[in-house]
């Protein structure tokens, strides 16, 4: 399962981290004490924060009952908390990634009753883009994951489904954007 975010936001992702490596006057901060991984930077202009520990209520959605969290193993990463913090925009994505033994329509009703609480719930299966606060499904016909996505332009709450052997596996995802006068 991968997270897709549209062009845009790929664009302005890699440019901001860019601009805040490079920037003189920058303090980097590393932590790497076995599973937990953190990597701060603050530059004069803004800072990006990334950490491997992620707590789940910080995507704004339940754990399935009974779901364990998929451990890292190989060098992968199955969870992740980034934010970049500047004077002019801000973005904060949250994603963690999870297995239950239930098959996935049982998980899928689950979270779409969640989902509700945050607006109107658009279902996926294919690649999934926010277009102008708008969620974008380009249905591929074959894909095997369903994702399930609610919110509004600044914030977007997702759950991505896949059958996996005789259970699911699922990524809960959160996703907030600002603009210059706003806050993460």
């Amino acid at each position: 399962m991968k997270l897709a975010l549209s062009p845009h936001w790929l664009r302005l992702i890699a440019l901001a981290c860019a601009l805040l490596a490079c920037l003189c006057g920058c303090k980097v901060q590393k932590q790497d004490e076995g599973a937990n991984k953190k990597v701060d930077i603050e530059t004069p202009v803004g800072s990006l924060h990334i950490n491997t520990q992620v707590d789940p209520r910080d995507t704004g959605l339940a754990v399935y009952p009974g779901a364990v969290r998929v451990a890292e193993h190989e060098g992968s990463k199955h969870a992740a908390n980034l934010s970049i913090d500047s004077s002019l925009f801000g973005v904060k994505a949250v994603a963690i990634r999870y297995r239950s033994d239930d098959p996935s329509d049982k998980l899928l009703y689950f979270y779409r009753k969640q989902l509700k609480a945050y607006g109107e719930v658009t279902e996926c299966h294919g690649s999934l883009t926010f277009v102008h606060g708008n969620t974008v499904c380009k249905s591929t016909g074959t894909a095997e994951e369903t994702k399930l996505v609610a919110g509004t332009e600044e914030r977007h709450h997702m759950v991505a489904v896949k059958p996996d052997g005789t259970g699911s596996s699922f990524l809960l995802v959160y996703i907030q954007a600002r603009g210059e006068k706003e806050t993460l």
